[in-house]
């Protein structure tokens, strides 16, 4: 029984990991089809900074066109709570400036999320600034 109650705790925590990946996943393609309100969709909106992250993307989609890579580094927690370290790459190239050259950042981006219902939500990000425009 003690094994079974193991196993199950096991399965649940991969499932908690892969729905985080999914989270992340879904935010990137967001960024990269231009969508500010898709993207800001898997943050809880009573976050610490929400507010400047909402201004930041949505000042960096209204300038630029973006692509999103992420890589997780780090996963830790369990099936309510999740701390996150992932390696994040934006490209950006300007969207009104012809044969605009891309600019890269990278950077190690720290998150906390929680379940909420259903779903998980991001509630917290470090640091905002690396989404400004």
């Amino acid at each position: 029984m003690r094994t079974a109650l193991l196993l199950i705790s096991m399965v649940a925590l991969a499932d908690s990991a892969a729905d985080v990946v999914n989270v992340f996943s879904a935010a990137a393609e967001a960024l990269t089809n231009d969508d500010s309100a898709a993207f800001l969709d898997h943050f809880d909106s009573n976050m610490p900074d929400y507010a400047a992250l909402q201004t930041n993307i949505e000042g960096l989609l209204a300038a630029y066109q973006v692509g999103s890579t992420i890589e997780v580094v780090s996963d830790e927690g369990n099936d309510e709570k999740r701390m996150v370290s992932l390696d994040w790459l934006l490209v950006t190239s300007e969207k009104e400036t012809v044969n605009s050259a891309q600019q890269t950042r990278r950077r190690i981006v720290k998150c906390t999320l929680e379940h909420r219902g259903k779903q998980w939500k991001i509630t917290g990000l470090e640091p905002i600034e690396f989404f400004n425009r």
